[in-house]
């Protein structure tokens, strides 16, 4: 760019400059024919006064001849003899004259009565009719341009060195994050912080992407080794009962075939629970989406676990009053399997005497529902995991029965509801679930709502103002 801007530039100037010679050129041709025609018409018209007055002039470097009407040479200086003059002075210069060159104008003067009275032959070489000033103004305006093309260049290069290595430097350190990250090297990151936002923007990708990698191989490696926990204690309770009665110790009767048996469905249930959670996670199982009534819904699964809280002596509530007419696009045996994990989970956490509440509320275009227990809680450090697939904290491992796919299913399923999850939790205290759902389109028309839900989608909007 810099080289055509500067091929431009002097070929402009070049232009100009012979644009300038030119109009010289002609205006020292009119000068020239003004003087001829003044002495004609004064009678004085002879070679001394023509070349006293335009041949020895500063003007001296055309070649001015007088022609008759016929165009044939009177006196004045020629070609030849214009040549021999110029050769004799570029002869030091040590400079070759190209004849082809040479440059000549006719100019007609006129007599008294209009009439063409002779011509004036004007012949120049157009290299001598610039001055030593001219052709050295020439010469530094090219050389300017070199240098100055030639500097911006250099500044260029230098930019685009700096500005390509601020790139490269780090693209080329993240590759090789990367790279380290595809070797199973996952706590590989890039710690060199960039000033350009984009540069930043993608060593902060990579970064994350390599937690999330470490963390995913932590929970795989848990995974495996709670599928293989989980595996190994009904196998180990069959082989060693098993070989207890064939060795005779244990008698083969009803109840160690109880045990058995047990233990067989025990472990039944576990690749039952990973073939749901396979289902799940691929989408095999299809949504079957209608429009159904939220608090129908809650009810249906809270009433079924009040026999649980009445032997428990768990206080158990539900506050559903400013969802009563709320409306939800959704999958009605997905969304009871939804609440039937939540609620199960906070009974199965939850010891005697404890306390178990449902509370929903609506805002605007989203309905909440809340289920919170007084259990046992979950440590801050499990958090973060309580959503991956066979997850259980260390505490409720052994303590409570489960497979660890319960919240995972939850979240799937809210995702599913085009709807939010989160979890709020104190070790020892409480844990709280909070399911965020939209409400259906067509209970947001004017027409659908009735004053009672008005009333209600006013105090929403003030509680979330407030």
């Amino acid at each position: 760019m810099v080289l055509c801007t500067s091929m431009i530039v002097n070929i402009i100037i070049k232009k100009n400059f012979e644009d300038y010679v030119n109009n010289n050129i002609k205006e020292a041709g009119d000068t020239i024919l003004e003087l001829v025609q003044e002495s004609y018409n004064e009678g004085t018209l002879s070679e001394d006064v023509v070349r006293a007055s335009i041949i020895d002039s500063p003007m001296g470097n055309f070649a001015v001849s007088i022609l008759d009407r016929n165009k044939e040479y009177l006196w004045g200086v020629d070609k030849a003899q214009f040549f021999n003059k110029l050769q004799k002075e570029v002869e030091k210069e040590h400079v070759k004259l190209d004849y082809h060159l040479y440059r000549e104008v006719d100019r007609p003067y006129y007599t008294k009565t209009g009439e063409v009275a002779g011509y004036v032959r004007t012949g120049y070489y157009p290299s001598d009719l610039l001055s030593r000033n001219d052709k050295k103004f020439q010469n530094n305006v090219k050389v300017s341009i070199i240098w100055c093309s030639s500097m911006i260049l250099m500044w260029f290069l230098f930019a685009g060195l700096y500005i390509s290595r601020l790139f490269t430097y780090h693209i080329y350190g993240i590759s090789k994050t990367s790279i380290a990250l595809a070797d199973g090297k996952l706590n590989a990151r890039y710690l060199f912080k960039s000033k350009i936002k984009e540069i930043e923007t993608l060593r902060h990708s990579m970064n994350y992407l390599g937690e999330k990698l470490e963390r995913q191989d932590t929970i795989r490696k848990k995974l495996i080794s709670d599928v293989s926990h989980e595996i190994r204690t009904p196998l180990q309770i069959l082989q060693s009962n098993l070989e207890a009665m064939i060795d005779g110790i244990y008698p083969i009767d009803e109840e160690q075939m109880n045990i058995l048996y047990k233990e067989v469905v025990r472990f039944g249930k576990l690749l039952n629970n990973l073939d749901l959670l396979k289902n799940v996670e691929e989408s095999e199982s299809k949504m079957n989406f209608r429009v159904i009534n939220l608090n129908e819904s809650l009810t249906e699964v809270f009433d079924a676990f009040k026999i649980v809280a009445k032997e428990k002596k768990i206080n158990y509530q539900m506050k559903n009053t400013e969802t009563e007419r709320v409306m939800l696009s959704a999958d009605k045996d997905a969304l009871k399997q939804l609440w039937m994990n939540i609620v199960s989970n906070a009974f199965k956490f939850t010891g005697e005497k404890g306390e178990i509440r449902v509370i929903t509320s609506l805002q605007h275009k989203e309905c909440t529902i809340i289920i919170q227990d007084s259990g046992i809680g979950i440590a801050e450090e499990d958090l973060p995991f309580v959503f991956e697939r066979m997850y259980r904290g260390d505490k409720s491992r052994e303590q409570y029965e489960g497979s660890g796919i319960g919240l995972t299913m939850v979240k799937n399923i809210v995702e599913k509801h085009r709807g939010k999850v989160k979890i709020e939790s104190k070790e020892g205290k409480y844990t709280k679930v909070i399911v965020t759902l939209p409400v259906h389109t067509l209970m947001l028309e004017p027409n659908n709502i009735s004053s009672k839900m008005k009333s209600y989608m006013k105090i929403g909007s003030k509680n979330q103002k407030d």
